[in-house]
């Protein structure tokens, strides 16, 4: 002991720790300045210079390495400009350690710093360090033998390393990464990495051991990311348990990452917690749950662009498995939302397609060897396809005053700013799937419904559709030579799908597809208006019934019939009623449908006839029952056609008692050979034939109508079936009629009169007990006004044409008038009151009226 204590305070030892303590203060003392003449030749060499207060010092005897406001410049560019800054740094190790075999990283801390990224084509450059990565790697001649070492031999290699790596604590915080990018995929596109603080602690790693904690907050383009994770694996294997916040990134930052858009914008959030886990030859994902958000999104193309305020996608029990690089197994369960979706043609600003909401609720999925999807349903709200812009205000009363003009040329009453407005081609309220099932090879579906769907088509005056966006197609446009060769049925293209026709057969019977019921409820509608013919036609078809039944390709079903039905109203009093069946997937696809059409006006037909013909319809009503059957292309049934009090004359011959006089007999004559005595001309009409041949039907329905004519004695029938009322009835020959015709007085009006009064009282109850008494009689109102009901002189020809509109609206009102009062007040049924284009009485002593015929 004594010889020991003598050793220390011997004055060689003395000596020797001097010389040790201030070696290694010197080491201190010059460690910044030589460390800096060391690197300052590398620096230049690149371009780059440090700042002359940077601080990079050894502490020998606490093992730590200390660099304070270090600042790196380059050169390169006019100004300077700073690539990289540190403002404190901190590395300790705890060397004593390495006699347990530990590596001890006792203190490690980086504050406050930056670093300047930048590539330019092939140049990758990281802190003012150019790094050339277009140097092409080594190719190896031959890949070498690798022998499968027993386990007990790796178990013993892996143990060849003893030391463990010690990490305590780690933090680096307020450091910048700027990334900027020029190639010809990235055009001038920067990036912004600012973490506040990055956390690792707890780490402790050997060859076969390894565990950490990792905590992050930074801001990527200023967008708010955090990541918390938390692992521990063996050999490799283990679980690695972490959490990730996205909160509203801009990603007009993935442009350049997406081709053929011209513009993106919009902000993505995104956070989810999941567990990695490592398996010997797997990798297993399960996340627990997750959210992705998408707001005030923008994606434009050249011609279009699509907006969409809201996207919501939730995940939960997402369960992903990948082994050898491929995808083995993936299931879990989501909901989607999608809220104001709309595509825009950028020119024009009109809407394409929009919708309100669309919701897909309770999606389970399972993509293994038989894929499934399982949705519960499927809720689409407020949908419009083809919505113009709306116009000027000012161009908007230019045409409001063109199509009044029209309408007052025509006689016509037209709501002309809703015309204008321009509707969608298709409107619908909601849109509802339920129990959805999609499977490799098949969709079922329970239930489809349609609720409240309507929609309007506007021909204008050169019969193109004028609510119709016409959507730019430059591949149309620049139809190649080869594109535009006509097709023959000897045609490559042609030969080639009649010899894959057996493998397309057994393609789709491999693929089912099936539903348990369509429906359509509330109140769903369909208008046309049509300015290209004169007068303009308008027409609205409700549709108050459409259902189909059960349909499916199942081999067990494909025979079954699917029923359907249909029941319409078009304008205020005709009527459809269909009824059938559907066996579209039978060996002989089958479609059979019967009802009838009731109470269609046919004077509206004017406007389809008059170019043709030049005549027009002043009165007649047309009731259709048909029985038909469609095998494969085989159309065969029958049609039964009933033209009720069919008057034709010439066209714009609106003066009464002017049809002969300008030529209109002829055709009445050869109608009224068809009338039977009720003065119907009814058709029944067989059909056979195939749908294919483009001629069909015409030339058959012709010959037929032409045997079918008739002449029927009507004196006797009219006078011993309505001489009890000779009060309000008479018979006459009329010139230009084939037989005699029973003619009722007319009801006569004071000037001005629209409603029927006390003035038409007698005749009013005496027309309603005939028509009560004879069930099957049909009669035809025509008004007819005179220009004293506009205040005009009596005897003056009308021929203003706002006049005559309002002769011809007046006519108009009294007829609904006076057939609403049948109607309403004598329960007469609607289909037995016709009525006819109104008429105008110039003739001196003229008297307002309504004409009445059978």
């Amino acid at each position: 002991m004594t010889s020991l204590l003598s050793f220390f305070t011997h004055k060689f030892f003395k000596i020797l720790l001097a010389l040790y303590i201030g070696v290694f203060l010197l080491i201190w003392l010059i460690s910044s300045p030589l460390i800096k003449y060391f690197i300052t030749p590398e620096l230049t060499a690149q371009q780059l210079h440090l700042s002359d207060n940077a601080s990079i010092r050894f502490n020998p005897f606490l093992m730590r390495l200390t660099l304070n406001d270090i600042n790196l410049v380059s050169t390169k560019t006019t100004p300077e400009k700073s690539v990289f800054t540190l403002a404190n740094m901190e590395v300790q190790v705890a060397l004593w350690q390495l006699a347990f075999n530990k590596i001890v990283l006792s203190k490690l801390l980086i504050e406050q710093g930056s670093l300047n990224i930048s590539q330019h084509n092939s140049k990758l450059v990281i802190a003012g360090i150019e790094i050339d990565n277009s140097a092409e790697e080594p190719q190896l001649t031959a890949e070498p033998v690798v022998e499968k070492k027993p386990t007990e031999t790796i178990e013993q290699s892996s143990s060849s390393f003893p030391y463990q790596l010690l990490l305590p604590h780690f933090s680096l915080s307020q450091f910048t990464i700027d990334i900027e990018m020029d190639t010809e995929q990235q055009k001038h596109k920067s990036h912004q990495i600012k973490i506040e603080q990055l956390i690792l602690s707890q780490v402790s790693a050997t060859e076969t051991q390894q565990q950490a904690k990792l905590a992050l907050n930074t801001l990527i383009d200023n967008t708010h990311l955090s990541l918390t994770a938390d692992t521990k694996l063996t050999l490799g294997k283990g679980d690695i348990n972490s959490r990730i916040a996205l909160k509203n990134y801009p990603i007009e930052k993935l442009a350049s990452y997406v081709k053929d858009l011209t513009e993106l914008k919009g902000s993505l959030s995104f956070k989810s917690q999941q567990t990695i886990t490592l398996a010997e030859q797997s990798i297993n994902l399960t996340m627990q749950n997750a959210n992705l958000t998408l707001q005030d999104f923008l994606a434009g193309l050249e011609h279009q662009q699509f907006t969409l305020k809201e996207l919501e996608y939730n995940f939960t029990d997402l369960a992903i498995s990948i082994e050898d690089s491929a995808l083995t197994h993936l299931t879990g369960a989501s909901n989607i939302k999608l809220i104001d979706a709309v595509v825009t043609d950028k020119v024009s600003k009109d809407n394409v397609v929009a919708f309100n909401q669309l919701s897909v609720n309770d999606i389970r999925f399972i993509l293994d060897e038989a894929p499934s999807i399982d949705i519960a349903n499927v809720k689409l709200d407020e949908f419009m396809f083809s919505k113009k812009a709306a116009l000027s205000a000012a161009e908007a009363e230019k045409n409001i005053n063109k199509i009044n003009e029209r309408a007052e040329k025509d006689g016509l009453d037209i709501a002309a700013q809703e015309i204008v407005k321009l509707p969608p081609v298709v409107q619908l309220k909601q849109l509802m799937i339920d129990e959805l099932h999609i499977h490799e090879k098949s969709i079922t579906v329970n239930n489809i419904i349609f609720d409240t769907l309507t929609g309007g088509i506007i021909v204008n005056e050169k019969k193109a559709i004028a609510n119709l966006i016409a959507l730019t197609n430059d591949a149309d446009a620049q139809m190649t030579p080869e594109a535009a060769t006509p097709v023959t049925k000897d045609s490559p293209q042609v030969v080639k799908k009649a010899a894959n026709a057996n493998d397309i057969n057994v393609s789709d019977d491999n693929f089912i597809f099936s539903f348990k019921e369509l429906r359509f409820i509330n109140n769903n509608s369909f208008s046309f208006t049509d300015f290209s013919v004169d007068p303009i036609y308008q027409r609205t078809l409700f549709l108050d019934t459409l259902t189909v039944g059960a349909l499916s390709n199942k081999v067990e079903h494909k025979q079954v019939k699917t029923p359907f039905t249909f029941a319409g109203r078009s304008n205020k009093y005709a009527k459809i009623n269909l009824v059938g069946y559907l066996q579209p997937f039978a060996q002989q696809p089958t479609y059979h449908a019967k009802g009838d059409f009731k109470e269609f006006s046919l004077p509206a037909l004017s406007s389809y006839l008059k170019a043709s013909t030049g005549v027009e319809v002043k009165t007649g009503q047309l009731n259709t029952a048909l029985d038909l059957t469609l095998t494969a292309d085989q159309l065969k049934g029958n049609i039964v056609v009933l033209l009720e009090a069919l008057e034709t004359g010439l066209v714009d011959s609106e003066e009464a008692g002017s049809l002969i006089d300008q030529g209109a007999l002829p055709l009445n004559v050869a109608i009224g050979m068809l009338k039977d005595r009720e003065g119907n001309v009814e058709l029944d009409v067989p059909i056979s034939g195939s749908t294919s041949d483009p001629k069909f039907g015409f030339s058959s329905i012709i010959t037929l109508i032409t045997k079918k004519a008739i002449i029927s004695a009507t004196q006797e029938y009219l006078l011993t079936t309505f001489v009890p009322y000779a009060n309000i009835v008479s018979i006459a020959i009329t010139a230009g009629e084939i037989a005699l015709k029973l003619r009722f007085d007319d009801v006569e009006y004071k000037v001005e009169q629209v409603t029927p009064d006390e003035y038409q009282r007698a005749y009013l109850k005496d027309f309603i007990a005939l028509m009560k008494d004879k069930e099957k009689t049909r009669v035809t109102l025509c008004a007819i006004s005179t220009p004293e009901d506009i205040g005009l002189p009596a005897g003056v020809a009308v021929k203003n044409k706002a006049d005559i509109k309002r002769l011809l609206d007046l006519g108009e009102q009294r007829e609904h008038a006076f057939k609403d009062h049948l109607v309403e007040q004598g329960n007469i049924e609607s289909s037995r009151i016709l009525l006819c284009k109104p008429q105008i009485d110039s003739s001196k002593g003229a008297i307002p009226r309504i004409a009445i015929s059978v």
